[in-house]
């Protein structure tokens, strides 16, 4: 016990408190618990986004939704790997594909920042800093928590979905 308390009394002399809560490093072979088809808790009818392995360890991702009245949107995503750094793109279309919603040359980036066992924290790059993308899974349920900035306006989102079968 004194040994501890001696060993933080040192760290703080030396620099400061260690650090209790760091992030837990990202690689993609941590975040094969993704994949799979999900689709909306609610109304399975209603949402889906759906993520699989390909080749040379990507995740592509695609999701739909209809969940009102309208046209609906599409989802393209990849989870890739480059120089250690593993980040999440992302892009939206119209739901008959006749729009994109972000410009042609600019995905939507998000960094993977911090990696559990069945959490994994996206943080937003470039003109999406300051926004977060949080998905975590328990069994056969999977929460994509979303923290968005649309023109400065926080933007508090959570989906709630749950693994197909079949």
């Amino acid at each position: 016990m004194f040994v501890t308390v001696h060993g933080v009394l040192i760290a703080i002399l030396l620099g400061g408190l260690p650090s209790l809560a760091s992030a837990a490093p990202c690689t993609l072979d941590k975040l094969g618990w993704i994949a799979g088809t999900w689709r909306d808790a609610k109304d399975p009818s209603k949402v889906e986004e759906r993520w699989v392995l390909a080749p040379e360890g990507t995740l592509m991702g695609n999701a739909w939704g209809f969940p009102g009245k309208g046209a609906g949107f599409a989802e393209a995503m990849t989870i890739t790997e480059v120089a250690g750094a593993v980040s999440m793109r992302l892009r939206h279309f119209d739901g008959k594909l006749d729009r994109a919603w972000e410009e042609r040359e600019a995905p939507m980036i998000f960094i993977a920042s911090d990696c559990e066992a069945h959490t994994a924290v996206f943080s937003g790059a470039g003109p999406h800093e300051g926004e977060k993308l949080t998905y975590r899974r328990a069994g056969s349920k999977l929460t994509i928590t979303g923290d968005f900035l649309h023109r400065g306006v926080p933007d508090h989102e959570v989906f709630q979905f749950v693994r197909a079968h079949g």
